[in-house]
């Protein structure tokens, strides 16, 4: 079973329900975590490369250094992450391991599960519709088109505060 772990609220459910479903039919659990630019919030991490005058001007290479040192951070907390998520389900008593890579999330975790034979995804959505879907994309609408096995959503649960 491959579940798809990202940074937003959501994933501590969609980690507990793939938890859930491994122990009950007795699967083992492949994390995965892709790391992309789309994944940073802070929109000044992106590298603006449209700029006028030499493209190796020392603004733009000392922005793509930053960039790169951000997402090397990125990855350094993400993996201490998936860790401990892999110590989490272990002591649950499920077989689990992780893997983290950069690239295309829904496009990625389709790969993934070709390549490790997955019968099942266990993917978050985080409630897009209309509009919203339309231009921000949804992972979890092109996992479930594209994937070589079945697809389990775990819905984004309505905030309490």
């Amino acid at each position: 079973m491959i579940v798809a772990i990202d940074r937003s609220t959501a994933s501590k459910d969609v980690f507990e329900t793939a938890v859930y479903l491994a122990k009950t039919t007795g699967a083992s659990l492949m994390l995965l975590h892709v790391l992309s630019d789309q994944e940073n919030d802070d929109s000044s991490s992106s590298i603006d490369l449209k700029r006028e005058g030499n493209p190796l001007d020392s603004s733009i290479l000392e922005a793509y250094d930053q960039h790169w040192q951000e997402l090397e951070r990125q990855q350094q907390q993400r993996l201490k992450v998936m860790r401990s998520l892999v110590k989490e389900a272990t002591a649950a008593g499920v077989n689990a391991e992780f893997t983290q890579t950069l690239g295309d999330r829904g496009e990625t975790i389709c790969n993934l599960a070709q390549t490790w034979s997955a019968d099942l995804i266990v993917v978050g959505s985080r409630g897009l519709t209309g509009i919203k879907e339309m231009f921000l994309g949804s992972v979890s609408n092109y996992v479930t088109h594209h994937a070589p096995c079945s697809v389990f959503i775990v819905l984004k649960t309505a905030d309490t505060n």
